[in-house]
């Protein structure tokens, strides 16, 4: 088949003017195998070629996932997995390594940087996530190491004093708990979460008076006596407020 012309298209192709039809190659297969230097094309050499092309068209995609952000290796191959064969995943995958573009390492490391400084977030949930982006275990636990104990209870104090002043309204025990599941849901350790939650106290007198007149206001209307006095007591102990 013989050549007629080239013309230089985006995204790294080549449009190849054949005398009997139109092919499209990534540049990496012009430069590897010459194609410029050549008049025509043989039929074995262009089946060649077409197949290269499949790998080039699955890395390059790969690729543009990952000028977004940093991917996994896992997040490359399931990607890849809607319209790649599995033995050209593992070739792009290869190729990708070995140029730097996928790390499990050094993704690993960037992506427990950026949890610590930038996500309200503790280790557990860390590893979760890294887990669920299948990392290696012996890498998330080489890594996570970072976060140490001494940020862990800085992240806990900050979260802990944010959710007393902005919960006033509630009493010490409820509080207490709704700070502990919080923080477990966000994955910070239990025995730290203990230490510092269990610490919290505050006067109580403002918040039991207050709800004692908010609920007697509005049992007074129905109830009297004895009566009301044990039903605003229930409705009290139900809010955690005892006196």
């Amino acid at each position: 088949m013989k050549i007629i012309k080239y013309k230089k298209l985006p995204g790294n192709k080549y449009k190849i003017t054949l005398d009997n039809n139109d092919i499209i190659l990534y540049e990496d297969i012009i430069i590897k195998n010459m194609i410029l230097l050549k008049k025509d094309i043989k039929e074995e050499e262009l089946k060649q070629y077409l197949n290269e092309n499949i790998f080039y068209e699955g890395y390059y995609k790969a690729l543009n996932y990952i000028k977004f952000r940093m991917r996994s290796t896992s997040e490359i191959e399931k990607y890849l997995a809607k319209e790649v064969n599995k033995d050209l995943i593992e070739k792009i995958v290869l190729k990708l390594t070995k140029e730097g573009y996928l790390n499990d390492d050094y993704f690993t490391i960037c992506y427990i940087n950026d949890s610590i400084n930038l996500k309200n977030i503790g280790p557990n949930k860390i590893i979760y996530e890294l887990e669920k982006l299948e990392i290696d275990k012996s890498i998330i636990d080489k890594n996570i190491k970072v976060f140490t104990k001494e940020k862990e209870e800085e992240k806990i104090k900050k979260l802990m004093d944010k959710k007393v002043k902005s919960n006033k309204n509630k009493s010490v025990s409820i509080l207490k708990n709704s700070i502990k599941l919080d923080l477990i849901n966000k994955g910070f350790t239990k025995e730290l979460i203990d230490k510092y939650v269990n610490n919290i106290s505050f006067d109580e007198t403002s918040i039991y008076e207050k709800e004692y007149n908010k609920i007697y206001n509005k049992l007074s209307k129905k109830y009297t006596g004895y009566e009301l006095e044990q039903k605003i007591k229930q409705k009290l102990y139900q809010k955690g407020l005892f006196k």
